[in-house]
């Protein structure tokens, strides 16, 4: 793929594409960004980007941004924690994927990037996973049933001989938007500050971390090298919470006492604030379903990705030590 082509992306306002976009722009590439009304777009302002006001539900915008270009980038999703009303995430997660991809078929566009989540791989049992897991739970959300549907609905355009490229990032980080799906980053943040105090279960529950450049990099890899029809999980280290905020301590210096939230009283402070969110305008700190999430263990293996598309992972600890010095520069007013 010609690194300078003409690409459309959506969720260009959120933490991954902004970024993406950022990159893209520096390579030389001309980017359509479909956002809507309601989108802060005050990031984008290279002169390579062209915005397009519209809404991933719309055909009719998605066509004119589309128009012209070579390859899709398709981001944009229904990440957050909860939403009263359920369907938004199948709207925004699986319809919205029927819509690119059928205005992609009739563009006959020479290549779709999708991006989903390392979660609908499912937990893992003792080993990272990688690419070929058979997942063996349920989805514990509603955000992860309608990432797993959209993974029915690429298998059903793959067959329509459509050349699409799957990648799944893990838990990324660093510097970047500070918006709710810069979770990791939040949390850093109020740790540095002392206002973060506390570990889910027991702490020895893993995850897998990655630092934002990586994903970002992986992705563009994926749309040049990629092979039709694959999955490229983009991730970096495996880490227990405890080792997590351990490592934390360590390289802001900061070492600040941790207390244990057993997963029982987690669930019962999270239905309290489901319970509070559905009768009134409240926005739950966490739900159920995502504590049952985070008490699992979410190993995951990028060697497909290092194989195949040349995909660089930044060690943990460098990756966190940049993330708290652009946190301090914030905090001090400089940049870094």
């Amino acid at each position: 793929m010609n690194a300078k082509m003409k690409c459309m992306v959506t969720g260009g306002t959120g933490l991954i594409g902004n970024k993406l976009i950022e990159k893209l722009c520096s390579e030389g590439c001309v980017i359509h960004a479909l956002c809507r009304s309601t989108s802060d777009t005050s990031s984008l302002t290279h002169p390579n980007i062209k915005i397009f006001i519209g809404d991933i539900l719309d055909k009719t915008s998605i066509e004119k941004a589309m128009f012209g270009c070579e390859a899709v980038y398709h981001l944009a999703a229904y990440a957050r924690n909860w939403a009263k009303d359920p369907n938004i995430y199948y709207e925004y997660n699986t319809q919205s994927l029927i819509n690119i991809l059928d205005i992609s078929l009739k563009y006959n566009l020479k290549r779709v990037l999708f991006t989903s989540s390392s979660i609908v791989l499912g937990n893992s049992n003792g080993k990272p996973n990688d690419e070929t897991n058979l997942r063996s739970i349920p989805p514990l959300t509603v955000y992860e049933d309608s990432k797993l549907k959209a993974e029915k609905v690429i298998e059903q355009y793959l067959n329509l001989g459509m050349d699409i490229i799957s990648v799944y990032p893990t838990r990324p980080f660093g510097p970047g938007l500070l918006v709710e799906s810069n979770a990791l980053c939040y949390i850093i943040d109020l740790y540095l500050k002392g206002k973060w105090r506390v570990i889910l279960g027991d702490g020895n529950a893993t995850g897998n971390y990655v630092f934002l450049d990586d994903v970002v990099s992986g992705m563009t890899n994926a749309m040049k090298l990629g092979r039709k029809g694959e999955r490229y999980i983009l991730g970096g280290d495996n880490l227990s919470l405890n080792k997590f905020f351990s490592l934390l301590k360590e390289i802001s210096g900061r070492k600040y006492r941790m207390f244990h939230i057993p997963e029982k009283v987690a669930l019962i402070i999270s239905k309290i604030e489901e319970y509070r969110a559905r009768v009134s305008n409240h926005y739950p700190l966490i739900t159920p379903g995502w504590v049952k999430t985070f008490c699992l263990d979410w190993s995951f293996s990028s060697d497909k990705a290092i194989k195949e598309i040349d995909y660089k992972i930044t060690p943990f600890e460098d990756a966190l030590n940049k993330t708290v010095m652009w946190l301090a520069s914030k905090e001090t007013g400089n940049q870094l």
